[in-house]
């Protein structure tokens, strides 16, 4: 009823064919496209990517969206073509009263509940959203075994298989040498590079090292990426840890401008010749 009213109204102020109608008519066609799943709408003329939070510009075309998705998070056409369609309209949601009729509809003891079945590239979609989560907000590879998230999911798709937590191992690893394998290109492009030697302890005591590149990219943006984080050993030296690190990623010692650290790695880093940027809230610290 809602879009109804809406689209009369467009039409008797505007003649039914400018104005208000045809911002109803881009509503519409907004709404079908499924790249919205992964998008929210900044304003008229930009669009954000709720997995990278970066900013496109939008132009009422989503080829654009479609194919950073597909460039910069693996996330082909055949998956998104085979997300689920909005199956009601915004207005449906207009006010408590129908929201509260939607979940009475939906509920598994009436009878207009009909659980779909889960086709194979959907069940890839889901299956790479339940990682996304996972990793995202670092939640234990057990969690697929909790009997209230089973419930949730079983309830939102009865025919998906939750993968056991070595499958999900095995594709969190997939993942990381993905993206490791990006950030080994994204290096390459970076013509000095300031490394940061970060410790600190966690809760349980456990001292901690991680190691960031910190450049200039291309496009005069500041890239701080982070390459390690590791439990630190007293037996080994930051220089040797630097250097195997960086042949990880496929750089030479001679990329790196200087390294930033809390100042006790001075006389270890000697022998690489490498610049040193004492932490300077660290040697306050130090001082007092």
């Amino acid at each position: 009823a809602a879009r109804r009213k809406r689209e009369k109204g467009g039409g008797g102020q505007d003649g039914g064919g400018s104005g208000s109608g045809t911002t109803t008519a881009l509503y519409v066609d907004r709404r079908k496209s499924k790249v919205w799943n992964y998008y929210a709408k900044l304003g008229d003329a930009y669009v954000e990517c709720n997995i990278c939070k970066k900013q496109l510009s939008f132009h009422n075309s989503t080829t654009t969206m479609r194919e950073h998705l597909v460039r910069k998070h693996g996330i082909r056409d055949t998956l998104l073509s085979h997300l689920k369609d909005d199956q009601v309209a915004e207005g449906d949601y207009a006010t408590p009263e129908n929201a509260g009729k939607r979940c009475r509809q939906m509920t598994p003891e009436s009878g207009f509940y009909h659980p779909a079945s889960c086709s194979e590239p959907r069940s890839e979609v889901i299956m790479e959203l339940v990682l996304e989560m996972i990793f995202r907000d670092l939640h234990p590879l057990s969690m697929v075994k909790d009997k209230g998230f089973g419930l949730l999911l079983g309830y939102l798709e009865p025919n998906f298989t939750l993968p056991s937590p070595v499958q999900l191992s095995g594709m969190l690893w997939h993942r990381y040498n993905a993206v490791k394998q990006h950030l080994e290109r994204y290096l390459q492009t970076a013509q000095a590079i300031v490394l940061c030697a970060e410790p600190w302890v966690s809760q349980f005591d456990q001292t901690y090292l991680s190691v960031t590149a910190n450049f200039i990219d291309g496009e005069w943006r500041r890239a701080r990426c982070l390459l390690e984080t590791r439990r630190a050993k007293a037996e080994e030296g930051l220089g040797e840890k630097l250097v195997a690190l960086l042949a990880e990623f496929g750089l030479a010692g001679k990329s790196v401008f200087c390294v930033m650290h809390d100042g006790a790695a001075a006389p270890q880093l000697a022998p690489q010749g490498w610049s040193n940027v004492f932490c300077a809230a660290r040697s306050l610290h130090l001082c007092v």
